[in-house]
């Protein structure tokens, strides 16, 4: 008797419970559409969620070269930088090879050897690779030589290369930056037998005005006398198109210390035998891998400072970093392209 007093006293709770809710809450008009847009959300985020998405292929063409062949052509990776401003990867490998592989690194786009053959300065290793346009890219060499790669007609090309003045005999460089605004390249640098490292900042310098040719001279003594300015205006196009650019060079602009104050004391003792590799650049930060010590370096460039925090043992043995999608990965060093071969550190 008491049980079923109990349960018919419950029941008559909830039935009122439920009454009183839907005439207090549920009745309301606004409350009914948000429950009724929840619901709508749900029902598409579902359906999303169920629907197969296809896996992204190349466009078929006969003439392409053989993917898995390609791809297997992309041994001994010394480099790696993903590019938002095409979708691709490029990649730099020890045997002096550039290859620009798909974003879903199924097929490779286009590949370059780069030559010896009538360049002054021979390279080394490459210590980092930037895209600075969407037909520009640079790589520099732990010996310093600077290394242009340019889209000509639809083709990489190497172009000219250059050795980058004043960096000194016992600078050990790594990685490569760049600062949109200044138009310059940051590379760090380990002094040899130091701790200190520093931030050095190459630009490119002008080392002669462009001068004026006499035939310049002469139109433009004839043009204040003749009065067709079409005439002197096709002139003047001929002489800008035949006009030599100005010969450059690169050069060490500035060093900037970097202080190791705020580490903790076990990331300081790994400092002590610091190996830099890659550099990525992210919110104004930049970061810095030491592969062997397992730890990951934030230097903060407008400050001067520099901090450390350890990451997984997967990147132990990594050549260098890239960004993608906002997302730091190392480059744990493939036999053959592969993206499981790079690790995020994030």
């Amino acid at each position: 008797m008491k049980r079923s007093y109990v349960l018919y006293t419950t029941l008559f709770a909830v039935v009122v419970g439920v009454i009183l809710c839907y005439v207090f809450v549920f009745s309301d008009e606004d409350i009914q559409s948000q429950i009724a847009s929840t619901f709508e959300k749900i029902d598409i985020q579902t359906s999303h969620q169920s629907t197969s998405v296809p896996p992204v292929e190349a466009s078929p063409d006969e003439e392409d070269i053989d993917t898995t062949d390609a791809l297997e052509q992309i041994q001994e990776i010394d480099e790696v930088y993903y590019s938002d401003t095409i979708g691709s990867y490029l990649v730099l490998t020890k045997n002096k090879e550039f290859f620009e592989v798909s974003g879903n690194a199924n097929r490779v786009n286009s590949s370059l050897i780069l030559e010896n053959e009538g360049q002054p300065y021979r390279f080394g290793e490459f210590i980092g690779m930037r895209m600075i346009s969407e037909d520009k890219i640079y790589a520099v060499t732990a010996n310093g030589v600077l290394v242009t790669i340019e889209r000509v007609e639809g083709r990489w090309t190497e172009q000219r290369r250059k050795l980058i003045k004043g960096i000194a005999s016992t600078d050990r460089l790594f990685g490569l930056g760049y600062d949109e605004e200044t138009k310059r390249l940051i590379i760090m640098s380990r002094l040899e037998d130091t701790p200190d490292v520093e931030l050095l900042y190459v630009q490119e310098r002008t080392l002669e005005e462009e001068t004026v040719d006499d035939s310049e001279a002469e139109t433009d003594t004839s043009s204040e006398t003749d009065s067709d300015d079409d005439s002197t205006s096709t002139t003047d196009e001929a002489d800008a198109e035949a006009a030599p650019e100005p010969k450059t060079e690169w050069a060490v602009e500035s060093r900037k210390p970097l202080t190791t104050e705020g580490m903790s004391a076990s990331i300081q003792q790994k400092f002590e035998n610091f190996r830099g590799v890659g550099l990525v650049e992210r919110q104004g930060r930049i970061y810095v891998l030491d592969s062997e010590e397992l730890v990951l370096y934030t230097v903060n460039p407008d400050e001067g400072t520099m901090n450390g925090q350890m990451v997984t043992p997967r990147v132990y043995g990594s050549t260098g970093m890239f960004l993608q999608d906002n997302e730091i990965f190392a480059i744990v060093r493939p036999d053959v392209f592969d993206l499981d071969d790079f690790v995020s550190v994030d």
